[in-house]
């Protein structure tokens, strides 16, 4: 049984064959050719109802939502013509009738779809005389997410996404005709762990994050592709920062985090612990120098000095006691070229053999079949392939260190899960030993430290992720390290010269 043949049609004097049963819509999307929109969304259901994506075809008497229309063999489509601009313009004479006209004041201004549209089909005089309607401004629909009812087009993108991906009804628009409006369910509250994706679903300024609501204006903005550090998922994200301009207000910080569409592992969301998870980069947490511990005094020390001091006491423990009293602990925060750094000089070069990649998975986690997965961690999937892991059990090594029989712990990574989730502390530290951190962010085991060693986040170097299901993702450096902090490959490779090993190798 053969299968049904390809259509193949033509838009604007282009032509493309297409898979039976695609729209026109997804052709032009194909082609390169914009098609405007407001309800329609390649991952949600088409419901045709902002008519803003019509289209004129050949043959056919009356104008076309493209969204809806199948492509057929033969069928020439025009998406420029004046008939299908007078129609764009009147649609958005509709739309703007109580919508108000605060373009300067909107934190949607510059990513907006009405604000767009308006200047490529609208620059109309309002024929509108009547008195606009007055709606609920600045409602909070839940813990992240704001609602400013007049600016809502009512394309129901937030109301399917909540039916159709997150499997929750909360969402829905009530009423009728021009009393429209868009809410939760009575006693509904927006707690979804993936409600921001509801404001990058909406296409004007009527949901908006209350994280990010008026911290920056978005065409301030510097983008940039990474991978999302907070577990085995490994999402595909934009983050939007600045970086240091000599205005105080666009100094160095990282704004947001986005779903960046890849259809093999998040497809075109996020969940909400990853996205608001960019508070931690720039946290007032963050370990903006080298520290090393002086009597009771915890001091900073210019890099060169804790390379040589942190050499010097790994030499005498080996010197003194033998590697078999060093516990190393990798956590799988860090990157694959991190572990297999580690694994060189600690294992292969110091004889290193008490090696944990941290604590397993907490089977108590929250885990759902979108994306969230229990593992809070990003690549424990490479520490395995770099031969790490089935060595020590982390509470193994701690206990040894508890008990003395470890001399030296060199931790090297940031528990995840404590960054996310501060009531649940990484475990104490407390020895006689010599503990070394090397991280980016200040815990409750600093206090027992003889050095800490600041390294940068995923976002600031660099390197490569493998979730859960053995996908490789690389990514580079987005923004710059934060304060003195360095890769963890570099302090490792300073690490290995100052101990007299081979830095090809080490």
């Amino acid at each position: 049984m053969t299968g049904k043949a390809m259509p193949t049609l033509t838009i604007d004097g282009k032509s493309i064959s297409v898979k039976p049963g695609s729209t026109v819509i997804q052709a032009a999307d194909r082609l390169g050719i914009f098609i405007p929109r407001f309800c329609y969304h390649p991952a949600l259901s088409v419901v045709g109802s902002c008519r803003m994506c019509m289209v004129e075809i050949e043959r056919l008497p009356k104008l076309q939502t493209a969204c809806t229309t199948p492509a057929v063999d033969g069928m020439v489509v025009h998406t420029g013509t004046d008939k299908v601009r007078d129609a764009r313009r009147s649609i958005l004479e509709f739309l703007l009738i109580n919508h108000p006209i605060d373009c300067p004041v909107c934190d949607k201004a510059g990513e907006c779809f009405l604000q767009d549209y308006y200047m490529e089909y609208g620059l109309y005089t309002s024929r509108y005389l009547e008195e606009r309607w007055n709606k609920r401004k600045v409602f909070v629909l839940g813990p992240t997410i704001v609602m400013d009812e007049e600016r809502c087009v009512l394309c129901s993108r937030c109301v399917r996404f909540f039916d159709e991906v997150s499997g929750v009804k909360r969402l829905g628009i009530f009423e009728r005709s021009a009393e429209s409006y868009l809410s939760t369910y009575p006693g509904e509250v927006l707690n979804d762990p993936y409600c921001g994706n509801v404001v990058d679903l909406c296409p004007v300024g009527a949901l908006t994050d209350r994280d990010f609501r008026f911290e920056q204006r978005v065409w301030m903005l510097k983008h940039g592709d990474a991978v999302c550090p907070f577990c085995a998922r490994g999402c595909n994200i934009t983050v939007d920062y600045n970086e240091k301009s000599g205005i105080q207000i666009n100094d160095r910080r990282v704004y947001r985090f986005r779903p960046r569409y890849n259809p093999e592992v998040n497809g075109y969301w996020m969940c909400d612990t990853g996205r608001y998870g960019c508070r931690t980069v720039d946290s007032p947490e963050r370990i903006t120098e080298p520290l090393m511990r002086e009597g009771k005094r915890i001091i900073p020390v210019v890099w060169e000095t804790m390379i040589k001091k942190t050499a010097l006491r790994i030499r005498e423990v080996i010197d003194q006691d033998g590697p078999e009293c060093i516990g190393l602990i990798v956590y799988p925060s860090v990157t694959c070229e991190t572990a297999g750094a580690a694994k060189r000089l600690f294992v292969e070069h110091l004889g290193v053999r008490n090696v944990s990649t941290g604590f397993p998975v907490d089977p108590s986690a929250y885990e759902d079949d979108i994306l969230i997965r229990k593992d809070r961690f990003p690549n424990r999937r490479g520490l395995e392939e770099a031969g790490l892991s089935g060595g020590r059990d982390a509470e193994w090594i701690l206990g040894a260190w508890g008990k003395g029989e470890l001399k030296l712990l060199y931790v090297i990574g940031d528990d995840l899960p404590r960054l996310l989730n501060k009531q649940k502390p990484s475990p104490i530290f407390e020895a006689e030993g010599v503990l070394i951190l090397q991280k980016s962010t200040a815990g409750p085991e600093d206090e027992f430290a003889r050095m800490i060693l600041p390294s940068v986040m995923s976002l600031e170097e660099d390197g490569t992720f493998i979730n859960f299901e053995g996908k490789a993702q690389q990514f580079k450096a987005v923004v710059s390290p934060f304060g003195e902090s360095l890769g963890s490959g570099d302090i490792l490779a300073r690490l290995a010269r100052a101990l007299g090993l081979d830095t090809e190798t080490a």
